[in-house]
C-alpha cells in the first residue's frame, strides 16, 4: 500500500513537472514565493539566535530547479543571494564574501543532481507517452483484425454451417470486449468488470446477481475468462436460466485455499435435462481455463447448472 502511495505520488509529481516544463513567469514568480518563504524562515532563524546566512535559501534553490530546470535555478540562486546581501547583511565583509562563494558553490551541487532528476523525469514522462500512443494504435489493430476474422468467418459459413460461424464470431466478439477491458484508460481489469461486460444484457430483468470479493486479471486470465464466461452465458440463454421463462443466475466470487472461484448457479423454473455428451463448447471452457491454471467442476442438477471455477490469482 505504502509503495503503490508513493509510485502515484511519484507519477503526479513528474506530470506536474511536464506541465511546468516550458520558461514562463510563472515559474519565475514560483521561484520568487520559495525564496520569499525562505526569507521568512531566515527571520526565524534570526529571532531565535542562529547565525546561519544562506541555509534557509536552499530548499528555494531545489524547488526551482524541479520546477524549471537551469534558469529558473539561477535565478533563484542570484535572488537568494541578494535578498540576503540587502535585507540581513549590514555591512559585507570578507567573511560574507565567503559565505556567499560556499552558498553559490553548495547551490551548484545542489542544482546539478536535481536538474539531472528532473530531465530524466521528464524523459520517462514522454517514453510513457509515446508507449501509450503505441498502446492505443496496438489495441485499435488488434480490435479491427477480430472484427476481420467475424466478418470472414459469418460471410464464409453457410446453410447447416451459420450457426456455427454465428458461434465462433461470438467468441471473438468476447474476446474483443476482453481486450478492450484490458486496454482501457482504468489500466486494471477485474473479475467482476470482465462478468458484468458478459452479464450486462439480462442483469436489466434482475434475473442476475453477482456478488463476491473482487480480483484483478492479467490480459492472458482476462482473454481467456472472457470466453469461459461468454459460452456459459451462451449455455444458459439457449438452455438454462437465462431463456426468460422466470429463471435466475447467481454469481458467486471467493477465495479458495489461495485461488480464485466462481460459483455460477442456475437456478431454473423447471428441470433441464442434461447433455449427453461434451461437445466443443465444453472442451474449450476446459481448454480456457487450463491455460491459466484453472479448473471447472459442472453439476448438472434438477434445478439448473451448478458450475465452480477455480483459477490461479495473479493470471
Amino acid at each position: 500500500m505504502l509503495s503503490g502511495s508513493i509510485v502515484r505520488a511519484g507519477q503526479s509529481f513528474s506530470s506536474w513537472i511536464v506541465r511546468r516544463r516550458t520558461w514562463s513567469l510563472t515559474t519565475f514568480l514560483l521561484t520568487a514565493v520559495a525564496v520569499a518563504i525562505c526569507a521568512g524562515s531566515r527571520v526565524a532563524l534570526d529571532s531565535a539566535g542562529a547565525t546561519l546566512s544562506y541555509a534557509p535559501f536552499f530548499p528555494s534553490v531545489l524547488f526551482a530547479t524541479l520546477l524549471g530546470g537551469l534558469p529558473a535555478a539561477v535565478f533563484a540562486a542570484w535572488l537568494s543571494a541578494t535578498v540576503v546581501l540587502i535585507g540581513f547583511t549590514d555591512r559585507p565583509d570578507h567573511a560574507e564574501a565567503v559565505n556567499l562563494v560556499a552558498f553559490l558553490g553548495a547551490s551548484a551541487l545542489v542544482i546539478w543532481p536535481a536538474n539531472l532528476c528532473r530531465n530524466a523525469l521528464l524523459e520517462l514522462k514522454r517514453n510513457e507517452h509515446a508507449r501509450e500512443l503505441l498502446m492505443a494504435e496496438l489495441r485499435h489493430r488488434v480490435n479491427n483484425q477480430l472484427a476481420l476474422f467475424q466478418s470472414i468467418v459469418r460471410s464464409s459459413l453457410s446453410g447447416e454451417d451459420r450457426d456455427k460461424g454465428e458461434a465462433i464470431a461470438l467468441r471473438l466478439d468476447a474476446v474483443a470486449r476482453a481486450n478492450t477491458l484490458a486496454w482501457s484508460s482504468q489500466r486494471v481489469m477485474t473479475l467482476r468488470m470482465l462478468l458484468e461486460a458478459e452479464l450486462q444484457p439480462y442483469r436489466a430483468s434482475g434475473a442476475v446477481s453477482l456478488e463476491g470479493t473482487d480480483v484483478p486479471l492479467g490480459p492472458e486470465a482476462g482473454r481467456n475468462l472472457a470466453l469461459v464466461f461468454h459460452e456459459l452465458a451462451t449455455n444458459a440463454v439457449k438452455y438454462g436460466a437465462l431463456r426468460g421463462d422466470g429463471g435466475r443466475l447467481e454469481v458467486q466470487l471467493a477465495q479458495d485455499g489461495g485461488r480464485n472461484l466462481v460459483s455460477w448457479r442456475e437456478l431454473n423454473p423447471r428441470p433441464v435435462a442434461p447433455p449427453q455428451s461434451e461437445g466443443f463448447g465444453t472442451r474449450m471452457i476446459r481448454a480456457s481455463l487450463a491455460a491459466i491454471g484453472g479448473s471447472i467442476e459442472q453439476d448438472f442438477r434438477d434445478e439448473g447448472l451448478l458450475c465452480r471455477i477455480r483459477f490461479e490469482p495473479g493470471m
